[in-house]
This record gives structure tokens, sequence and C-alpha cells, in this order.
């Protein structure tokens, strides 16, 4: 009788570490043609993020919407959004996951002229 073991497999993914855990907030230009939006640096090639919390606002005086994009502002890029973009609080228990040479873009539209919007997360940094 053969007996087979188990064999480690090591994927892409075990090759990351968690090295550290973030806060960043970042400020809007003011709002033209009811658009103001957030860029955040792109990442290193051997970073990636984990957002787990995140704190939108807007100064807008009529309601907005806000959408989170990977890398540019198309649909294919879209991570997550809200209907509530004046204020909205998110939470991802697993992390909404940002890849290595990526920026993070938060864009609010129906925002009044002049308005200013405002995000804050927390994420896991990891590195392989």
């Amino acid at each position: 009788m053969s007996f087979i073991a188990p064999q480690q497999v090591i994927t892409p993914a075990s090759s990351w570490t968690v090295t550290d855990y973030i806060t960043r907030s970042a400020r809007s230009s003011a709002a033209a043609a009811g658009v103001c939006q957030v860029q955040l640096p792109e990442l290193d090639q051997n970073q990636l993020w984990l957002i787990t919390h995140a704190v939108v606002s807007c100064t807008s005086s009529t309601p907005t919407t806000v959408r989170w994009y990977a890398g540019s502002v198309l649909d294919l890029n879209l991570l997550d959004g809200s209907g509530s973009g004046n204020f909205d609080i998110a939470d991802w228990p697993n992390g909404l996951q940002l890849q290595p040479t990526t920026s993070l873009i938060v864009q609010w539209t129906g925002a009044s002229a002049g308005a200013i919007g405002t995000v804050t997360l927390q994420a896991r940094t990891l590195r392989r």
C-alpha cells in the first residue's frame, strides 16, 4: 500500500506579507461641473493594499454619489461606490484590494460648485 502525502503549493499570493497598518486621508480640489476627485499616489510594484475601512464626506449642498476606481475613471476599473457621497462609511472585512502600480481614485459626482470631497481610509499594506 502506498500513501501520497500532500505537497505544499506555493502560489503568488503566498509571497505577500503584511508589513504595516496605515491610515491615509486626502481632500479634493473644489468641485467644477459637479465633480470633485481625489487621486492617491501609485503603489510601488512590490506593494498592495487591502483597504478595510473608509469614510467619505463632501461639503456639497446637493446630494452626491461617490465611486472608487483603480488607476483610472473607467467602468472596468470601478471598485466600489455609494449613493451617499455627502457622508458614508464602508467596511471591507477581507479588504478592498488595490494592486501594485495602481493608484486609488475617489470621485464624487452631483456636487455643488466649490464643494470639497474628503476620504479617510485604513488599510493593511502587503509587500513581497
